[in-house]
């Protein structure tokens, strides 16, 4: 008997061994870098600016922010990464501090040895929206690729355009320390792109707001998850009740269906100005802080607010407790 129970243990540590070994082999699944040089151009850098600063929130994580005013605007100097990091017993806020291990925002900046001065233009690409970086490593799906992949393709080639035009900064990060067995299973959350993102058309008020409210992350934080599932739990898409931690305590995401818990009767105009209130961000006290970006979105146009608006009130009413 105990003879058969080393052998069943030796036979499963190998199992666990050979596909330890099979994932590091195979995976993350990958496509060699575009060799493409993205033209600069004032609305391309004009357009990145826009996205990164208030559509995709680059600079809520890649930069430090002042939580002593509201929403916690980021600060200079911009894309350079946080000064601190996320890891075990210890949290940045929204995010738990039972983390596996540890992740540090990393600089974006010009600089070749600390930032990306030295990565292509098609392993910025990759990077945002495949999840890979340029030695070929998993990015930590903290980094939204997952979400960054439906960028159209001239919108993902002006994101790299604000971000080469960042000033050089040393600053450098500790490296990526993930613990096991989560290690592993983050190479299998890339996946290369198989086709061309088409162009979103902004004459399409729904369609576009679809669009915006997808790459900024609308539905990821406003949709309630089970455990660390990317996907919505069916039916709940839009309902609110995400929880997240930070010094102002525990926050729920609103529901931003058409239910009277949610957006209710809220008008097109009302819906907008809910923003434009946190355009200048006042000081606050930590408890009475939150971890939605109120001043960064506050600054996308009317037109665009209104299209999240407009595909909002398409979805399904659901109600929620946490309206």
């Amino acid at each position: 008997m105990k003879r058969a129970l080393l052998w069943l243990a030796a036979t499963a540590l190998l199992g666990v061994a050979g596909a330890a070994l099979y994932l590091v082999a195979v995976f993350p699944r990958s496509q060699p870098a575009s060799p493409e040089a993205i033209e600069v151009t004032p609305a391309r850098l004009a357009r990145g600016t826009y996205l990164a600063q208030h559509v995709l929130l680059c600079s809520e994580c890649h930069s430090d922010r002042d939580w002593t005013l509201y929403s916690a605007p980021s600060v200079l100097p911009t894309g350079a990464g946080r000064t601190d990091c996320l890891g075990a017993g210890q949290a940045m806020a929204g995010l738990a501090a039972d983390f596996p291990g540890r992740i540090c925002f990393p600089n974006l900046t010009a600089d070749r040895e600390t930032g990306v001065g030295a990565w292509t233009d098609g392993e910025l690409l990759r990077a945002v929206r495949e999840g890979v970086d340029r030695e070929g490593h998993a990015l930590f799906p903290i980094m939204p690729y997952f979400i960054f992949r439906h960028l159209s393709e001239e919108d993902a080639r002006s994101l790299v355009v604000w971000i080469r035009s960042l000033p050089a900064v040393s600053r450098a990060h500790p490296a990526k320390a993930v613990d096991f067995p989560v290690n592993l299973f983050i190479r299998l959350v890339p996946q290369p792109l198989t086709a061309k993102i088409p162009e979103p058309d902004p004459a399409n008020s729904v369609d576009y707001g679809k669009y915006l409210a997808t790459i900024g992350r609308c539905a990821f934080c406003h949709s309630p998850r089970e455990g660390q599932s990317p996907e919505p739990v069916p039916g709940r898409l839009f309902a609110g009740g995400n929880e997240f931690r930070g010094p102002f305590g525990i926050r729920l995401s609103s529901n931003l269906t058409p239910d009277p818990s949610g957006l209710g009767s809220t008008t097109r105009e009302e819906f907008i100005a809910l923003f434009r209130r946190h355009a200048a961000p006042q000081p606050v006290l930590p408890e009475e802080n939150t971890i939605m970006a109120w001043s960064a979105y506050a600054a996308m146009t009317d037109a665009d607010l209104g299209a999240i608006y407009d595909y909002l009130r398409t979805l399904p009413p659901v109600a929620t407790a946490a309206g």
